[in-house]
């Protein structure tokens, strides 16, 4: 008699906090959800219990019902509940990577306070596998994880695996390939359990796991009376209440020789994949890189700087700021997957984070400044939060009595600067009637561009001074602009010539529009059946240019005829207008041709594209990563016969990226880098085009039978709701640009050329004149004590791999090094005027390695992709 199939089945819910219901209906459901679940673990009726392992749910329940603390602690630390330990179960493909390890550090956090976390990195929904994710989960001293969706059956015919990254990070993971609801027809249907069970069962595993759950399922009280049944029917199988912790143990111990596979999981073969769900919600997304990038390279280490200074470090802010954006990073918020009214509380959401990030920003420049040793009236401070040197054209506003000033720095020589306006304000009380003014109450409000130059962790002070010579701007209506490196030409017809000066080579078509009729949901893009595509160009558009010492721009502003919706799109009936302006922006040395684009979107149901001509034949794209870059081929293998093969969504060559995406051969290098826009495709007869798709307007959260996905609707299958505000009838914002200069690609420097090109340095006047620079500054403040005078620390200007983040701990600073390379880097060195102590430590700060001390600390080599988290202690 053959030994019996053992069958793990782990109770659990998976409880989306908010998805077309808002997170107050979840809340009000799962507070009294935890009843039965304390209920039916108390009564014995369920020996294991698992809450979807992310923390959040948990964080709001107890907010309402903190006596239910002990309940939970004794039941976690009993072994019969478990949570975490994620904060909220992260989108892992467009996010970035310190928002990945931000997430999992609150879950830990908030669960080892009520009794421990299920150390196992769980992820059971996600719209994708990010290849970065085992070394996030080695990071955090996680070696297990689970996922459903993304892994194509032809890479393993087994559920139990090892997934291996770049930088040899090993995790041993589950494939719960029939989704975390597989389980439910033991309760409700068994007839259906044999197919489910064949289904589940790997080649080599020698157990089946089956999740019994489901989306805010509730607790099954009938569960032990289910396996009894199960049992008897199909004797071939021993059904037995398990949880995954134990499970993988018992898999861990029996199955040897495990399969060993690498990369992204984005394959739309066995499950959904939403493959073009990057580009739902732009709003959205833009919203979250904005904060994301402010976070990290801009607040965080300020805090740091000011903390030397003696302005304490708020860590609790800082946890505030990180929880707000977890949960807009959550794998259907961050898809915008949602009903209107749940993504008006994601954007109330980042308008909360966005105000406190600003704020604490400018309390923060605004209090070192005023207590800066020797500062006066006019200083004008600027301030480099990060671990290196920055040169950079910064745009900032200058208020000043006199209507021509100058710029001087503590050496007195003048500073370069390029008026952009100039507005002459009334700064005493308001009255109805204007002609009651007082002349010597005005003042004028400037912007500018400033070329700065700021030492690592440090500032730079200049002096505003009046001045009797007027800034020399030139105006003009040409369809030409250049400088030192490139030609940027608008052509008769309205396309578009750029030109590398550097090597002469011209590239045609350079740029141009694509929109395309969308009959899909807030998941997935779909062509309209009736479609009609319309090429863009700038033809016809009114040109102005503007010349300086610092950049020269031109601004093109003009309007698209389209169809307003699908019913005209069918009749090729152009019945509406969008409105745009494209400003592209040459700068002073600069390797970038910039661009912002504004337009009013006026139309339904269209995908709008921008289309930028590499000039090189392409085989595979290059994206960046949360830490990584990836390399895929520019057109699946399965893009002819996917119907044929069942594949449950088209294998679309619409991939993510976190910032930028490059193209490249042996003599050439071509890269896009955007602040915001996470989805591109290789097109053209040789792919030596790429197009960023900018937006997509849709009006359903879901809908079936969609040309590139084929059956049921995703989200709700049995209700069409309607998502009028995913149309975005409004007006957008997009900012993007393109390096054709370099002839070779370099996945660190180009991450560094995206950071100087993204980063903000906070500044601030000191000046009475305007009391509304911003919010804070009606607030009266004290000085500082003691006079600041010291910002020496270390510096990475000698380090060859990228900075991730630099954060203050208890214990020192916290610096994170990443080799984006696949290539092993020389990692350089950290310099300081003073002896530093250096430890090598997990992605925590715990757990020290190894520790070196002295005034210069060599990192060493780094592997192919390798992160390395140092703790800096001044000695």
């Amino acid at each position: 008699m053959s030994e019996k199939v053992k069958v793990n089945v782990v109770p659990h819910t998976h409880w989306d906090f908010e998805w077309y219901f808002s997170r107050y209906d979840a809340m009000i459901q799962f507070v009294h959800n935890m009843d039965e679940v304390f209920k039916a673990l108390e009564d014995n009726v369920l020996e294991y219990y698992l809450i979807d392992g992310q923390m959040s749910i948990i964080d709001d329940y107890l907010e309402m019902c903190p006596e239910k603390e002990p309940l939970f602690k004794k039941n976690i630390e009993s072994g019969k509940l478990f949570v975490g330990p994620w904060y909220t179960q992260t989108d892992e493909l467009i996010v970035s990577g310190e928002s990945i390890i931000r997430n999992l550090q609150l879950g830990m956090k908030l669960a080892d306070k009520i009794g421990g976390y299920m150390n196992i990195g769980y992820l059971p929904d996600s719209f994708g596998q990010g290849q970065d994710m085992p070394k996030i989960y080695n990071g955090l001293n996680i070696t297990r994880a689970l996922f459903w969706r993304g892994l194509p059956s032809r890479l393993t015919n087994d559920r139990f695996f090892k997934w291996e990254a770049s930088d040899g990070s090993i995790v041993n993971v589950l494939n719960i390939n029939g989704g975390y609801f597989a389980g439910v027809p033991l309760i409700e249907d068994q007839k259906q359990l044999p197919e489910i069970l064949n289904t589940l069962k790997g080649e080599n595993t020698s157990e089946i796991v089956l999740p019994l759950g489901g989306d805010q399922r509730y607790v099954d009280f009938d569960i032990k009376e289910k396996l009894q049944q199960a049992n008897e029917k199909f004797t071939s199988y021993e059904f037995v209440e398990n949880n995954y912790p134990a499970t993988f143990d018992e898999l861990e111990e029996k199955n040897t020789g495990l399969d060993t596979l690498s990369g992204e999981f984005i394959d739309p073969s066995v499950s959904k994949i939403h493959r073009s769900i990057y580009s739902s919600r732009y709003d959205q997304k833009q919203f979250n890189d904005h904060l994301e990038r402010l976070i990290i390279e801009t607040l965080e280490p300020l805090m740091m700087m000011a903390d030397k200074n003696e302005i304490p470090y708020k860590h609790g802010l800082i946890d505030k700021i990180w929880k707000i954006m977890s949960r807009n990073q959550a794998h259907d918020s961050a898809g915008g997957c949602n009903s209107d009214f749940t993504n008006e509380d994601i954007i109330s959401r980042f308008k909360e984070a966005e105000r406190l990030v600003n704020s604490e920003i400018d309390y923060l420049t605004r209090k070192m400044s005023i207590s800066m040793d020797g500062s006066i009236e006019n200083d004008l401070f600027v301030y480099n939060p990060q671990s290196y040197p920055i040169k950079k054209i910064t745009e900032m506003e200058i208020s000043t009595k006199f209507s021509d000033f100058k710029i001087t720095d503590i050496d007195n020589k003048l500073v370069q600067f390029q008026s952009i306006s100039k507005e002459k304000i009334y700064s005493g009380q308001v009255k109805r009637d204007t002609s009651e003014y007082e002349d010597d109450k005005y003042y004028y409000l400037n912007k500018v561009l400033v070329e700065v130059k700021v030492p690592a962790f440090s500032y730079v002070k200049y002096q505003i001074s009046k001045s009797n010579d007027s800034l020399e701007t030139s105006f003009g209506m040409d369809n030409v602009i250049e400088n030192d490196k490139f030609k940027f030409e608008v052509n008769s017809n309205g396309s578009v010539t750029i030109t590398n000066k550097l090597n002469n080579q011209k590239f045609d078509n350079a740029l141009y529009f694509e929109d395309t009729g969308d009959e899909g949901d807030t998941y997935d893009y779909s062509p309209a059946y009736k479609n009609n595509i319309y090429s863009l160009n700038l033809e016809n558009s009114v040109f102005k240019t503007v010349t300086g010492i610092l950049e020269n721009k031109m601004i093109i502003n003009g309007e698209w005829n389209l169809p307003k919706d699908l019913k005209s799109r069918a009749a090729n009936n152009c019945d509406t207008s969008i409105k745009y302006k494209l400003t592209v922006i040459l700068k002073k040395n600069s390797n970038l041709i910039e661009f912002d684009l504004q337009i009013n979107n006026t139309v339904k149901d269209h995908r709008l594209r921008v289309i930028l001509n590499s000039a090189i034949e392409n085989n595979y794209s290059y994206a960046d990563t949360p830490f990584g870059f990836i390399k895929r081929k520019v057109i699946d293998e399965n893009i002819a016969d996917w119907k044929k093969l069942n594949y449950k969504e088209e294998p679309s060559s619409i991939y993510p990226m976190i910032h930028f995406v490059n193209a490249h051969n042996n003599k050439s290098s071509y890269t896009v880098y955007s602040k915001g826009v996470k989805e591109y495709e290789f097109v053209g007869s040789k792919f030596q085009s790429i197009a960023l798709t900018l937006y997509r307007s849709v009006g359903f959260l879901g809908r079936p039978d969609l040309i590139r996905r084929p059956g049921v609707a995703s989200g709700n299958q049995f209700k069409y709701i309607e998502t009028p505000d995913s149309q975005l009838l409004r007006k957008l914002k997009f900012n993007f640009a393109i390096d054709l200069t370099k002839t070779s690609f370099d996945a660190n420097k180009t991450v560094k050329e995206f950071h100087d090109y993204s980063i903000y340095l906070p500044h601030y006047q000191v000046q009475g004149l305007n009391k509304f620079t911003n919010i804070l500054e009606y607030f009266v403040m004290n000085k500082l004590p003691r006079p600041i005078n010291n910002f020496d620390y270390f510096n990475t200007k000698n380090i060859n791999v990228e900075i991730s983040t630099t954060q203050k701990l208890d214990n020192g600073v916290l610096v994170r090094l990443v080799n984006y390379s696949n290539e092993m880097v020389e990692g350089g060195k950290i310099n300081s005027v003073s002896d530093l102590k250096v430890s090598y430590t997990d992605f925590n700060g715990d757990n020290k390695k190894k520790t070196s001390t002295g005034k210069e600390i060599t990192v060493g080599n780094f592997n192919p992709g390798e992160i390395k988290t140092l703790v800096i202690e001044e000695n």
